[in-house]
């Protein structure tokens, strides 16, 4: 079997321009304190700007940086801030809550009608801290649960999470007249299933943004929903608005990663450690077409979507590389699944034909790579994608004919019955 190495979806960053080696200079000590995203008297009144002011925003022009940066904005409207411990490739950024005595490894904020609304924190992920001794888990799931418990000043329910869950999950739910707090991890001592932790992580939530994000039964979105999201503009370009933006960060992760934008606009919770675990990934060499495909197939049963291959690479390779669907057909997917608003997986192989913008000089230029198809242009002859690689890349074009060229393998995954 010929395996495609999803490796490459790694977006390299620099710390400071220049070729100073790092012997040759001190690197600067990174670090933020979140407990400011427990403060829900003054947190839920925040816009962006506000939340600039807290805290210190990564700026493209690194000569223009004069404090240690502390967050990325995600997406370029400022809706979703993010906060790694691996923010930099060359130094890590020192993360805590509860005044330092808990680290944190990532940290999303996210802005509706521009005020903060919902915040995920990952104390810990498999994929960015590695394994973990349970016994030093369930000391962490403590520490946190009682900061909590005095924080919120209530204490928690255990609540029955929607069964549409990546891995059997626990979660303890703390609710205030101030806001809302759920701390999730997963049944790591599952007999015959889950051995091992794999995630914590806390959600918390303005009061009149605890929706299906925080574990509740997800009821999808529905057909005339979609269609609405579908835009059009006077340049002939169709496509998709609303997915939301993830950032797979310095991992193997733009199959994880692009499915949780995917399940995030279907409303369906999940995140892109999860999705890691089911489709097969590791932080590190990502997944293979063809395991990624079977992965996916999996998972349409627990998530209650239909998944279905458009171009299989299955089919493909049997083939002997000649491809089982023509341009035309191609294109006709693409117009067809834009216009009932439902964004497509698409596997493709990087840098061997133009796109607009051209790939970031510091990024993937090469190799596998998965993104999500969510439009077109009939005049230009153009597909519309977008890259999970945060800000700047929400809206991407290439013609149609050099994408067809590239596809690997072209999915469907959305609620039954659209």
């Amino acid at each position: 079997m010929l395996r495609i190495a999803f490796s490459s979806c790694v977006l390299f960053l620099t710390l400071l321009s220049g070729q100073i080696q790092a012997q040759e200079r001190k690197l600067p000590e990174l670090s933020a304190n979140l407990d400011n995203l427990l403060n829900f008297a003054s947190l839920w009144q925040w816009s962006a700007a506000d939340f600039e002011n807290n805290y210190v925003l990564k700026l493209e022009d690194q000569e223009k940086q004069q404090k240690p940066p502390q967050f990325e904005w995600v997406s370029s409207a400022k809706d979703r801030a993010r906060f790694s411990r691996h923010m930099f490739s060359n130094v890590e950024t020192n993360l805590t809550m509860f005044g330092g005595s808990v680290k944190v490894e990532e940290a999303i904020l996210e802005f509706v009608n521009g005020k903060a609304a919902r915040a995920t924190i990952s104390f810990y992920n498999r994929g960015d801290s590695g394994d973990i001794e349970v016994k030093e888990f369930d000391r962490i799931f403590k520490v946190i649960g009682q900061n909590l418990s005095q924080v919120m000043k209530v204490a928690p329910k255990r609540q029955t999470l929607s069964s549409n869950a990546a891995l059997p999950t626990t979660g303890w739910n703390w609710t205030s007249p101030a806001g809302i707090a759920l701390l999730e991890y997963n049944e790591y001592n599952t007999p015959g299933k889950v051995t091992k932790p794999e995630f914590l992580r806390l959600k918390l939530a303005s009061p009149t943004q605890a929706d299906w994000s925080m574990g509740k039964m997800a009821v999808g979105v529905q057909r005339m929903e979609l269609a609405q999201r579908v835009k059009k503009t006077p340049t002939g370009d169709v496509y998709i608005s609303g997915v939301p933006m993830v950032d797979q960060g310095q991992k193997g992760y733009c199959v994880a990663a692009s499915c949780q934008r995917l399940f995030e606009y279907m409303r369906i919770p999940c995140d892109q450690h999860e999705m890691a675990k089911l489709v097969s990934v590791d932080a590190e060499s990502g997944a293979s077409i063809m395991t990624m495909q079977k992965s996916l197939a999996k998972i349409d049963g627990a998530f209650k979507v239909t998944f279905k291959p458009l171009v299989n690479p299955e089919l493909y390779y049997a083939a002997n590389r000649k491809r089982r669907v023509s341009e035309k057909e191609f294109a006709s997917i693409v117009k067809e699944y834009t216009d009932k608003g439902v964004p497509l997986l698409w596997g493709l192989s990087l840098g061997e034909k133009p796109e607009d913008p051209p790939l970031p000089s510091g990024g993937q230029v090469s190799g596998g790579h998965m993104r999500m198809v969510i439009g077109y242009n009939l005049a230009k002859n153009q597909i519309l994608f977008t890259d999970s690689w945060g800000a700047g890349h929400e809206l991407k074009r290439m013609a149609m004919q050099d994408a067809y060229d590239v596809t690997m393998g072209l999915y469907s995954m959305a609620p039954r019955g659209l």
